[in-house]
This record gives structure tokens, sequence and C-alpha cells, in this order.
């Protein structure tokens, strides 16, 4: 009996010690795993656009970066788009000359006649036609005088939502653009927007 007592207790331990074994191997793999995902993430996975380009920006000698070609000169001014508020002929590259309104207080169209607009523009045009810049420094007066009359005859509601802003953009567009006789209008930009009711 006592060598029977023996063979378990040993069985026993020697299970026992698999069990360790195995359990530490398990162990070491999952460590060996996470260690190969975090360098991977860190080092080995593919960049985004913007990291891959800044590097090469970096790496590109200032001497051989190639000069931005010149702006084409259109032969007319092109006319308003009446999608957004801007000439789609326009790139971001060909801004235009920026003409900046200031900020204008104007009573909203409210029954109770407590809602107010705190609204600044710009009004961007070709920066090579200075007869367009001009006309527009002469008739600000009158440009103002129908922007504000515009926003007095608007409510809040008709105003306030994204494309209340691109309707408002494409009548402040086409009613200056009326008034000009020298060129036109690209796009007018709303740079400030606060209602208090």
């Amino acid at each position: 009996m006592p060598e029977d007592n023996e063979n378990t207790e040993q069985q026993v331990v020697k299970k026992s010690s698999k069990l360790k074994f195995i359990i530490i191997g398990l162990i070491a793999i999952l460590l060996i795993v996470v260690i190969l995902v975090v360098v991977y993430m860190l080092v080995l996975a593919p960049k985004g656009e913007t990291d891959e380009q800044a590097a090469a920006q970096q790496q590109v000698p200032a001497a051989q970066v190639p000069a931005a070609p010149a702006p084409t000169v259109q032969p007319a001014a092109p006319a308003p788009a009446m999608g957004g508020g801007m000439d789609m002929g326009v790139s971001n590259a060909e801004m235009g000359q920026i003409y900046p309104i200031p900020t204008l207080n104007v009573n909203l169209a409210d029954p109770t006649g407590i809602t107010y607009l705190a609204i600044t523009l710009a009004l961007e045009f070709d920066p090579k036609n200075s007869d367009l810049y001009k006309e527009v420094e002469t008739k600000m007066p009158r440009i103002t005088d129908m922007i504000i009359t515009i926003l007095s005859s608007k409510a809040y509601e008709e105003i306030s939502t994204s494309q209340g802003k691109v309707n408002l953009k494409n009548e402040f567009l086409r009613r200056i653009n009326a008034m000009l006789a020298k060129g036109r209008l690209y796009n007018v930009y709303i740079t400030g927007f606060t209602v208090q009711r």
C-alpha cells in the first residue's frame, strides 16, 4: 500500500508540474503576441498620407521644390454660382482678393422685435481687377444698405440653418453683382454670425 501512495503522489506532482509548464508557456506566447502587435503598430504599420507627405516634403531640399505655376488669366470674370455662394470656376489655389465688410448689427424680422444678428461678411473677386476693388469701395454704403435691408426682412428660422446661410450668400452675391459695372464677385463669405434672442 505505501508504494501505491508514493506512486499516486508522484503522479500528482508530475501532473501539477505539467500544468505549471503549460500555463507558463501560454503566458509567454501571449506576451510575445502582444509585443509583436505593439511593435507592428508603432514601427511597421503603414502610415496615413499626411505622414508620408510630410516626410517626403522634409526630405526634398528647398532648391529642388518646383515653383508653383502662374495662375491663368481668364478673359472675362466668371458668372456667380447658384449652388453655395461660390463660383466653381475658381479653385482654392486661385483665391481672389478679399474685401472685408465690418460687422453689421441688424434686427431680424421677429414679431417681438428682440432678435438681433451680428454678421460679418467678406467679398471675393478677381485680384487683378483693381477697378472692381475701387468700385466696391465706392459703392459700399449702397451694398451695406442692401445687406441690412435683406437681413431685416428675414426671420431667424430662415437663416439659422446651413441651407439658409447658403441661400443668403447667394442672394447677396446676386444683388451685389447687379450693382457692379466693372466686374463680378466670385463669392460672399460669412465670417461671423451671432444671433441674440
